[in-house]
Order: C-alpha cells, then sequence, then structure tokens
C-alpha cells in the first residue's frame, strides 16, 4: 500500500510540467479558422479559438487522466518514444510558432528541455526506491511488472499506437501550420502594401483636385438670391394657377339704350335746348377670349350695334330747297321736309306736294307737330381685359376696355302720329369712332365647358362727330348676355 502511495507521488511529480501535442483535429480547426479568417477579416474568429482551446483542454485531461492511471515502465517508454520521435520539420526548421500566444519557439531548446525531464525523472525515481524500498525492491519490481503486464497490457499498445499516430499527424499539421503562416505573413504584407498604394492614389487624386471657389464678381447677395427665390415662386404660382381651358368663345346679343350726358344737338344747335330721348336698339355678335391665367383674360369680337335717338318739341312741312338745314344730306333738292322748334316755321304755300315720286314726304299741307329721331349703325370692335374677382360655379368678373365703332349707316327721320318720313343723313358723323367700355360680367358655369354669361356694360363714345363745336355726349348701355363655350 505505501508503495503505491510513493508512485502515484512520483507520477505526479513527473507529469506535472508534461506537455502533450494536440491531435490533428484542433490543427484542422485552427488551420479552418485561419482561413475564414483570412477570407472574411472583419469577423473576428472568436469562436474558432474557443473551440479549439475547448478541443485542447478536453485533448490534455483524457491524455493526463489515461497516463496516470498508467505504469511506470509504459510512461517511460513513451516518454522515450515521444523525444526520440522528434519531427524532422522541427530540426529542419529549428522553429515553432505557437498560435496561441504568437511567439517563435526554437527547436533545440524544446528537445533539450524534454532530455532534462527525463533525466531528472530517471534520477528522482531511482533515489526515491532506494530509499523507501531498500528491502523489498526486486520483488516489489517483480510483482508490478507482472501487474501491469496482466492488466495494461492492451491499453500499452493501444497508447504507443496512439502516440505514433499523434505525433505523425502533428508533424503533418506544423509543416501545414508554417506554410499557412507564410502564406497568412504573404497575404498580410500584400493587404498593407495595397492599402499603401491606395492611400498614396488617393493623396495624388486628392492633390489633383482643383477647389474652385467662385470669384468676388460672381459671388451673389444675399439681395440677389432673395429676388431669384421670388422669380422662382412667382413662376411656380403662375404655374399653378395656370387654366385647364384657354380658348373661349361666346356669342352674344343685348338690348342697348343711347343717350347723351351734354344738352346739345348733334343735327343742328337750334334743337339743343329741346329735349331728348334715348331709344332701345340691339346689340348682337360674338367674342373670342384668351385666358392669360386663372384671373385674367383678354378678349375681343364683332358685334353689330343699332343706336338711335329722338328729338322732342319740333315741327315739320313740305317746303323748298331754301329751308334746309347745313347738316343733312337730303333726299331731294327741290321739294324737302323742313324742321324747326314748335312756332318757328311758316305755313308752306298753296300747292305745295305732299307726295314724290310716290313717296309722301307729309301727311298733309301744312305745319306738322312732331319729333324728330336720328338713327346711326355701327361695327364694333371690342378689345376688353376681364379680371376675375370670385371664380368658382358662380363667377364674378371685371371688365374694361375700349372698342373700334365703323360707321356703317345713319338717317333722319320726322315721326308725327304713326306717320315716318326720312328726310336725309347727317354729314357731320366721323366714319371711324371709339369708344371706352367698362362693366361687371356674371358668370354661372353649367358644366367645365358652358357657361352662362350676363354682362352690363357702359361705354362711352368719343368723337363720334366731325364738327366739334357740337355740345353732345353719346354714350350707351348695354346688357350682354349669351353662352359661352371653353376648350
Amino acid at each position: 500500500m505505501k508503495t503505491k502511495k510513493q508512485l502515484d507521488r512520483l507520477f505526479r511529480e513527473q507529469f506535472k510540467n508534461f506537455e502533450v501535442s494536440p491531435p490533428p483535429v484542433v490543427w484542422e480547426n485552427i488551420s479552418n479558422a485561419l482561413h475564414k479568417k483570412k477570407k472574411n477579416r472583419r469577423i473576428v474568429p472568436m469562436w474558432y479559438k474557443i473551440a479549439g482551446v475547448a478541443a485542447l483542454l478536453l485533448v490534455f485531461f483524457s491524455i493526463g487522466n489515461y497516463l496516470y492511471d498508467s505504469s511506470p515502465s509504459t510512461l517511460i517508454t513513451n516518454q522515450e518514444k515521444e523525444n526520440k520521435s522528434i519531427p524532422s520539420g522541427l530540426e529542419e526548421n529549428n522553429t515553432v510558432v505557437n498560435e496561441d500566444n504568437n511567439t517563435t519557439v526554437d527547436a533545440s531548446e524544446i528537445k533539450n528541455q524534454k532530455v532534462s525531464k527525463e533525466q531528472e525523472l530517471v534520477t528522482t525515481s531511482s533515489e526515491g526506491i532506494k530509499l523507501d524500498h531498500r528491502q523489498d525492491v526486486q520483488k516489489q519490481k517483480a510483482n508490478i511488472v507482472n501487474t501491469v503486464n496482466k492488466t495494461k497490457s492492451s491499453d500499452i499498445a493501444v497508447s504507443s499506437e496512439k502516440v505514433k499516430t499523434e505525433k505523425a499527424n502533428s508533424e503533418t499539421s506544423i509543416v501545414e501550420n508554417q506554410k499557412t503562416e507564410k502564406e497568412l505573413a504573404e497575404n498580410i504584407s500584400k493587404e498593407n502594401k495595397t492599402k499603401t498604394d491606395f492611400k498614396k492614389e488617393s493623396e495624388i487624386s486628392e492633390s489633383k483636385v482643383v477647389i474652385v471657389e467662385p470669384s468676388e464678381e460672381n459671388k451673389k447677395s444675399i439681395f440677389d438670391a432673395i429676388e431669384e427665390k421670388a422669380k422662382e415662386d412667382a413662376l411656380a404660382v403662375t404655374q399653378k394657377e395656370a387654366p385647364e381651358n384657354r380658348w373661349d368663345v361666346s356669342p352674344n346679343f343685348a338690348p342697348v339704350y343711347y343717350n347723351t350726358l351734354g344738352n346739345g344737338s348733334s343735327i343742328d344747335t337750334r334743337f339743343s335746348e329741346n329735349s331728348k330721348s334715348g331709344d332701345i336698339n340691339y346689340s348682337y355678335g360674338v367674342k373670342v377670349s384668351y385666358a392669360i391665367n386663372n384671373k385674367l383674360s383678354i378678349r375681343t369680337g364683332i358685334n353689330k350695334v343699332d343706336l338711335s335717338y329722338v328729338t322732342n318739341d319740333i315741327e315739320f312741312a313740305a317746303a323748298t330747297g331754301e329751308a334746309s338745314i347745313k347738316s343733312i344730306d337730303y333726299e331731294r333738292s327741290n321739294i324737302i321736309v323742313a324742321v324747326g322748334n314748335r312756332g318757328t316755321l311758316q305755313p308752306p304755300p298753296s300747292g305745295t306736294p305732299t307726295m314724290i315720286d310716290g313717296f309722301v314726304i307729309v301727311p298733309r299741307n301744312g305745319v306738322i307737330p312732331g319729333t324728330m329721331s336720328q338713327q346711326m349703325d355701327y361695327f364694333e370692335v371690342p378689345l376688353e381685359l376681364k379680371y376675375s374677382l370670385l371664380n368658382s360655379r358662380f363667377g364674378l368678373n371685371m371688365i374694361g376696355g375700349m372698342s373700334t365703332l365703323i360707321l356703317s349707316g345713319n338717317e333722319i327721320n320726322v315721326n308725327s302720329d304713326g306717320f315716318t318720313a326720312k328726310i336725309g343723313e347727317a354729314n357731320n358723323l366721323n366714319t371711324l369712332s371709339f369708344s371706352t367700355n367698362i362693366g361687371l360680367g356674371f358668370d354661372y358655369k353649367l358644366t367645365k365647358r358652358f357657361i352662362f354669361n350676363l354682362e352690363p356694360m357702359f361705354k362711352y363714345q368719343i368723337n363720334p362727330y366731325s364738327d366739334t363745336s357740337i355740345d353732345f355726349k353719346p354714350y350707351y348701355l348695354g346688357v350682354y348676355t349669351g353662352f359661352s363655350y371653353s376648350f
């Protein structure tokens, strides 16, 4: 029993610093981890290191437990074989790379350390046997050898084969590991060189970049920037306000009332004090409109306008050409219809005809009280702007502009109790005159394209007469209605 304890203590002391080479599986895991790290360097292979260390510890404890239970002769024999079978790769290269600590150890140092350990083991074992077992050394040795041979013979053989296999695998793994380390070092140097070249190229490219700063003349002030921003905003608003349908065609019809703002007469000054009354006539035509934006549109067209007014408190009679009025071109020159204020005409001589060329010029012989009317026909070409105040289903617009009036006809008539006779034409009317227009427009959208229009307009006529001494200021009012079509 005492001998067994001494042997146990002997083996503990001798294997206290015992080192065992890891199996090939560990080297394969380490090699795979290195290759994986080489392919993807962004991910640190911590799990591979942990797995390798765990496997190494597992193998270490397994072999330690096995050797702890083995006999002294087997352990010494295995150790001698291990010392004798130093890998040729170590003798040739004389260096071993320690993967865990990244340090290089000389192979000769490892060999010397193992030989010294063997000598210490033999010396210590011999001294312990001499001191503790002087009397029964031979007997105990025989018993130990017999016991070991009987119980551990198979284990010794297996262990020897295992150690041989592990040593061969370790030699191969060390050589492969050295090759892997060399390739890894070459790759690292290549990568460092590539990074250095890339850095140099970056520095060169950066040095070649020329930063062009705007000169003082080209720099924009804050006021210019604000002005440009305002222009951009105005352009965006204009584009946003662009109407869906720009063109508009509108036939129209209107009753027109014609009168004067002054007290003069357009026919002769003798009728300036006479009362005058306007007549209601008609205007019709067509207008074309173009929408500049949703608010403003411009329009033109052509209308036929009939205008007339009446001078009251006059009398007329058949007379010779001596009683004519210079502003009237009479139908006939020998017998005319004389016109004057009430009580100013002399009765015509007896036998004065009341009919000429089959036309009755007066209803009877003598002085006949009545009225005198003047009728004028114009072609009107307006040019107007329409501004939208309210743009919804019900629209409200303000209209302003001017019109060109082209005289197409005029006549002067006398009237009495249903009798009407033409006495001639006014010769003091300008062929071309103008008018200023202003009014309101009311719209009702029946659909997106069809719109009902109602537009009361006031138009003041400018220079209608060639005689500037005439204090006659004509105007006319019209209520234009119609339907417009947008496209």
